[in-house]
This record gives C-alpha cells, structure tokens and sequence, in this order.
C-alpha cells in the first residue's frame, strides 16, 4: 500500500481536527462581514420540530461545496451548553446521494456565539421584512391600478365640469364688442 492511501484510510479514521478559541474568533468575524454584506445567506433550523431538551438554536451557512453549521446544545444530564462550529465537506457521491464529511470543528464560547446569533437572526428578519414587503407590494398592484383609473377618471370628470362651468360664466359676463350696454326696455307709467 503506498503511503498516501495509509495516510487517507487513518485520516478517515480519526475524529476530526479541531481549532481553538482565536481560530474560533477568526471565523465568526469573516461569517459576521459576509453575513452583513449579503453575500452569504443565514438558515435556521426550526428547532421546535426536535428535542427541544438538547437542541437550542442551529445555523447553516451554504459556501457551494461546504456547510459551516453553528448549532447550541444543552447536555441533557446537566443542562449545560455546549456551542459548536462545524465545517462540513459536501461530497456527492453519485447523481442521486451526497455525504456529509465533517472537515473540522471549533467549540464556541458564549459570546462567540451570540455574536454570530445576533447577526444571523437580524439577517433572517431583514430577508422576512423586505419578503413580507414585496408580497404586499405584489398583491396591491391590481388595488393600486383601480385607484389609479378612479382618479384619473375622476380627473377627466373635473376637468370637463370645469371647462363646462367656465364656458357658461364667460356666456353670462360676455360684453358686446363695441363697449355699449345693452337697452333695458324703460317703463311708462
């Protein structure tokens, strides 16, 4: 067997490596800068589905070919909470089946991973305000277009009223050309 095939079967083996609380720290703030410029998308997981006794909160960020998940547990003999980062390799095995690996992981403090919490949550509630915002924009559009032709009905209406009731003061105010007034017939007693 050569030795890199060695190395490949041992480093399957093994559980996966895992970094400290700097590299911990390294990570959360480039998450953090990409999170808030858009260019990576937070997903929560609805808990309430599942044990709500271990499971606390658990965030996936997609980056194409790999997963970084941030999930807190709570140990279920003690209560105690656990924060974990996980780097995930998505390999796909055929057409029809992927496999998650699992590259390395990184245990979190609280404060690491509150930080990464706020800005998650604050995205997701950005994304659900300007979605809600977009559905109600969609859905007033035949209500807006009715208002519209009403006011520009409305519009035609006044303007012609106008133009009718300007034209009959201008027929009772006319005055003859040549600056005479006209004969008022005179009584006789």
């Amino acid at each position: 067997m050569s030795e890199q095939s060695v190395q490949s079967q041992n480093y399957t083996k093994l559980p996966p490596p895992s970094g400290d609380s700097e590299t911990a720290e390294k990570y959360i703030h480039q998450l953090i800068d990409l999170i808030n410029t858009e260019k990576l998308t937070v997903i929560h997981t609805d808990l309430s589905k599942f044990d709500p006794t271990t499971l606390a909160d658990h965030y996936r960020l997609d980056l194409k070919d790999y997963d970084v998940e941030i999930s807190h547990n709570k140990n279920p003999n003690t209560s105690a909470d656990s924060y974990v980062m996980l780097f995930n390799n998505l390999k796909s095995i055929n057409n029809a089946s992927t496999e998650k690996v699992i590259l390395a992981y990184i245990h979190l403090s609280e404060l690491q991973f509150s930080k990464i919490k706020t800005v998650s949550d604050e995205q997701i509630e950005r994304r659900l305000r300007e979605a809600e915002k977009k559905r109600f924009k969609e859905a007033m559009i035949p209500v807006d277009q009715a208002l519209e032709q009403l006011g520009a009905s409305d519009n035609i209406i006044n303007e012609s009223s106008q133009t009718d009731n300007q034209a009959e003061t201008d027929d009772n105010l006319s005055v003859p050309l040549d600056n005479t007034l006209p004969a008022f017939p005179t009584a006789t007693v």
